[in-house]
Parts: C-alpha cells; sequence; structure tokens
C-alpha cells in the first residue's frame, strides 16, 4: 500500500517539477511579448494623450511669438498584423506598429505632426529596419529600443533610445526606482543637447541677417523623463521639455518656434498604471509564484514518495527475513 502511494507521490513529484521548469521557460517567453495588435480590444487603434504648455510658440502666420498657449498631443497607434506574418517579421519575432501624432494649440490648430512605421522586436524592443520602417514616409536607419516601449523585463541599467527628432539614438540612463500609486517603476531620462535638425527659408530681418530672405538652421532639444514598468516595459508616464529654435547668421537662437513642457495627463498616467498592475501581477504569477510553487511542491511529494518506496521495501526485505528463519 505504501509503495503505492509512494510512486503515485513520486509521479506527481516529478509532473510539478517539470511543470514548473516548463511555466517559467517555455511558457512566459511565448506569452510575455509585446502584442501584434496593441489596440485589438478599442477597434485594432490604441490613443495616448498628453498635454503641456508652451511658455512659447511661434506663429507662422504672424510670425510672431505666442506665449503660454495650451498644448494637447494625441498619438494614435495600430499593429500591422499582416506585415508581422512575413517570413523576416517572423524570423526576427517582430511586431508592426504605425502611428500618427499631433500637437494642437487650445483653439484645435494643428502645431506638429507626424507619422512613424516602427518593425521592434516583441520581447528586447530592438529596432529593425524592415518591413516598411519609416519616419513620415522616408527610410531612416533606426537603431536602439522603440519610442513607443521599453524590453520586456526591463533592468536597472542604461538603454539606446532611439529619438524621432533627431532620428538618432541617444542614452536613456537609469536614474533609479520609484512607486507611482502602489506600482513600482524605473525612471529613466533621456536628453538630447542642441541639434540641427533642418533648415526654414524665412525673413531676413526674422533672425538678424541683411538679406531678404535667410536659410535658418533649426535646432532641437530635449530632456524627456519616462517612468517604466519593468516586467512589461510600458511607460507609464512621461514628461518633455522640449525646446526648438531658428539660429541667425551668427549662429545664435533668434526665433523661438516651441519651448514647451508636455506630459502624460493625469487620466492617461491613472488608467496605465492600474493596466500595468495587472499585466505585471500576471507575469509575476506565471514567471515566479507558479513555478515556484510547483517546484517546491513537487520536491516535498518526490521526497515523501521516496521514502515511502524505500521503508516500504525494507519491510518487505524484513518480513521476508523473518519467515525464512522460521
Amino acid at each position: 500500500m505504501k509503495r503505492g502511494i509512494g510512486l503515485v507521490l513520486v509521479g506527481l513529484g516529478v509532473f510539478l517539477v517539470v511543470l514548473g521548469a516548463l511555466m517559467r521557460f517555455t511558457v512566459v517567453p511565448a506569452v510575455a511579448k509585446a502584442p501584434l495588435s496593441p489596440g485589438e480590444s478599442d477597434g485594432g487603434v490604441t490613443q495616448t494623450a498628453q498635454a503641456g504648455v508652451a511658455a512659447k510658440l511661434f506663429d507662422p502666420a504672424t510670425l510672431t511669438e505666442r506665449v503660454d498657449v495650451p498644448l494637447t498631443v494625441t498619438r494614435y497607434t495600430r499593429g500591422d498584423v499582416p506585415a508581422s506574418q512575413t517570413e523576416e517579421a517572423k524570423a526576427g519575432d517582430l511586431a508592426i506598429y504605425d502611428t500618427f501624432q499631433r500637437v494642437e494649440d487650445n483653439a484645435g490648430v494643428v502645431v506638429l505632426a507626424n507619422t512613424a512605421r516602427f518593425a521592434f522586436n516583441r520581447v528586447t524592443s530592438e529596432m529593425s529596419n524592415c518591413c516598411g520602417a519609416n519616419l513620415d514616409g522616408e527610410n531612416v536607419e533606426m537603431s536602439g529600443i522603440v519610442p513607443l516601449k521599453f524590453p520586456m523585463f526591463t533592468q536597472p541599467q542604461n538603454y539606446p533610445y532611439f529619438d524621432t527628432s533627431i532620428n538618432s539614438t541617444v542614452e536613456a540612463v537609469y536614474e533609479g526606482q520609484e512607486d507611482l500609486d502602489g506600482l513600482p517603476v524605473y525612471k529613466y531620462v533621456v536628453t538630447v543637447e542642441p541639434t540641427q535638425t533642418g533648415t526654414i527659408e524665412v525673413p531676413g530681418d526674422l533672425v538678424g541677417s541683411p538679406l531678404p530672405t535667410f536659410v535658418a538652421p533649426r535646432y532641437y532639444s530635449n530632456v524627456l523623463t519616462m517612468f517604466v514598468e519593468p516586467q512589461t516595459g510600458a511607460i507609464v508616464k512621461g514628461e518633455s521639455v522640449q525646446l526648438q529654435t531658428l539660429r541667425g547668421p551668427d549662429n545664435a537662437d533668434k526665433v523661438t518656434i516651441l519651448d514647451a513642457v508636455i506630459g502624460t495627463t493625469p487620466e492617461e498616467a491613472s488608467a496605465g498604471i492600474e493596466y500595468a498592475k495587472t499585466q505585471s501581477a500576471l507575469i509575476t504569477l506565471l514567471n515566479n509564484t507558479v513555478p515556484l510553487v510547483a517546484v517546491i511542491l513537487g520536491a516535498i511529494l518526490l521526497i515523501v514518495g521516496a521514502i515511502l518506496v524505500l521503508t516500504s521495501k525494507r519491510r518487505q526485505g524484513g518480513s521476508h527475513a523473518g519467515a525464512s528463519a522460521s
């Protein structure tokens, strides 16, 4: 009887240990990935919102600078699932996202707008230059992590972050762990020093040139702060301190195109935090809790089962010896 129970316990123990290992090393890696269609539950498109104030905003209609202008930023993101099913995309385990972003003032006038198509690894968030990846329809060499999210299981370290305004990577510097409404997050800061992003032809007197018109260099700088939930890599909150200017013949800033602080709205941050809590808890359950409990319980059952089998053999051996002596 004991031997039979012991064998059953040994079998259950082996099953639980194998289950724990499979959960940790097979199931979790298969499901802990960026979705191919991030807006699947919202008709295929996700929408995020930011808001802020431009201390200065250039008005091209009047060639003057407006002050203290409220701004809203809306980003729409859609996953191109068919593109992610091509051989090239499957080989790199890539997700393909198309995004459109617009910045509007308080009168609903579009101040800035841009489009992007990103191809990136679903686990590491590393960008790829395949599958039609582009910025505003132009092919750009992309590298580093996608600006939409950090890697799954983000580590407390610096990451190369791709900035779409300068079409280059900038270091996302890890600055420690914080707590947002009960959610542990990592803080990252990306600092973009003044960088020329193009030129604009303007009246010469606007930038201090004696010429009727002057091709003014356009410069961009930014300090971007992001709070990342490490299990999922989700950016749950962020703030951008951005400056765009035009420089004159003396290479000094003459016109401020945009001087603004823009960040995640409280409503958007709250929703993102709650969603990240749910996803993080699920990943923790599958990646840590269930495998650990399964392995520990399996080991206990193995030990108990082995003891029952061994003691049963000894008793059987003792019984045979006694029978022989008589």
